[in-house]
């Protein structure tokens, strides 16, 4: 026991700090600081690509203005969204008015912008004057799928869809295919309003959306996707607004239409990358043969090489038509004619009765021995040309 003069400390008794352990110590603190890093360059990112995305969309903005479809809806009650070619910076849909069957009325209103994020995507309307009028972006600590949509000028309440409580069954529909498969509901700040229904079945290309109120059973709005190859190869989706019956602002349903649109048209994109994948790979691998390689099997002998002086005779000749020239009829003269017809009549047969084709087989070309060749050239020379003067 040390004295009671001797002063007591706390790290007396520790023991000093090893290599390893003040290793350990700084790559810790190095993960620590390159994962800081790495999340606030993600959060700036996106920050940047959604202020991009909503510059244009302000109060001050659109103070004053003159809507085309009308300061409460924003769009036109019935659209057809048309896919358009995709950009490096993102995706987009044409709104065109349509009528009640689903006809266009005439040229495009606007166009829904998709800006892609690291942390979520950001979705804004564009009107033809170019005034981007409401934005839609993802909630990413939300359960399940959630979406805000908020009018630009700040006028009116913001609209949140949000798969919350349904997140659950909406997977065990989806994983037994029934035909309706997710269910979201629509808040008004804090009240709930509507509810959507994605109905069709998983994976079916009929997809579809129907709107309808909290307490009600017949839909007010829908959107489906009416066609798959328009202008070749883009999707079309019809929605619309049944009239006198919706208790929500044709924006809010348009921005629930045009989410499924895009997250349907990357479905396609995948499906057709794999097809065409699939069909460029080959389905089997041909070696070509390497000269000699005929010779090289079965131990035969091989091809001999030509030296100067040295005629090589080929082992087969192709076989050349020798016909003969066929025998024209001889003319009879006309006294014989008229005396022996009989006679005439023989002739005129056995000259019908000749072949045409008097070809007699060609005989192949003798094959030199290779010793023979190599002693004696003039030997080959003498025994080609032989073979070559036979008579056919």
């Amino acid at each position: 026991m040390a004295s009671s003069g001797e002063p007591q400390t706390g790290y007396q008794n520790m023991e000093p700090e090893t290599g390893c352990q003040k290793c350990t110590r700084k790559v810790r603190k190095c993960v620590l600081g390159t994962v800081c890093v790495v999340i606030l360059a993600v959060c700036l990112v996106q920050a940047v690509l959604y202020w991009w995305a909503t510059m244009k969309c302000s109060a001050s903005a659109l103070k004053d203005y003159d809507y085309p479809d009308g300061s409460e809806n924003l769009v036109p009650r019935n659209s057809l969204l048309v896919q358009r070619e995709p950009a490096w910076w993102g995706e987009s849909l044409i709104n065109i008015p349509a009528d009640d069957t689903g006809l266009a009325k005439g040229a495009s209103t606007g166009v829904f912008f998709k800006t892609r994020g690291p942390l979520f995507n950001t979705y804004v309307y564009q009107d033809i004057t170019g005034h981007r009028t409401f934005v839609i972006r993802d909630r990413p600590l939300a359960l399940g799928g959630s979406h805000k949509i908020m009018r630009c000028d700040g006028q009116g309440p913001s609209y949140v869809v949000s798969e919350g409580s349904h997140w659950i069954m909406n997977n065990i529909r989806e994983m037994f295919g029934t035909y309706t498969t997710r269910s979201f509901n629509i808040w008004r700040g804090s009240e709930k309003v509507a509810i959507s229904e994605k109905v069709g079945g998983a994976g079916s290309s009929h997809k579809q959306i129907v709107f309808r109120g909290v307490d009600d059973d017949v839909p007010f709005s829908s959107c489906f996707l009416k066609d798959r190859h328009y202008h070749g190869n883009f999707d079309e989706w019809f929605v619309q607004e049944y009239k006198n019956e919706s208790i929500l602002p044709a924006f809010v349903p348009h921005s629930c239409c045009a989410l499924m649109a895009f997250r349907t048209a990357v479905q396609k994109r995948e499906a057709q990358s794999q097809t065409e994948d699939s069909k460029a790979a080959p389905k089997a691998f041909l070696e070509t043969p390497r000269a000699g390689a005929l010779g090289d099997e079965g131990g035969s002998e091989p091809a001999p090489v030509a030296k100067e002086g040295m005629t090589v005779v080929a082992e087969e000749a192709a076989p050349v038509n020798m016909a003969l020239p066929v025998p024209l009829a001889m003319p009879v003269p006309l006294a014989l004619q008229a005396e022996k017809p009989e006679t005439v009549q023989q002739e005129r047969a056995h000259s019908e009765a000749t072949p045409l084709n008097m070809a007699m087989p060609v005989p192949l070309a003798v094959r030199v021995p290779l010793a023979l060749r190599e002693e004696k050239p003039e030997t080959a020379q003498k025994e080609a040309a032989r073979s070559e003067a036979m008579p056919v």
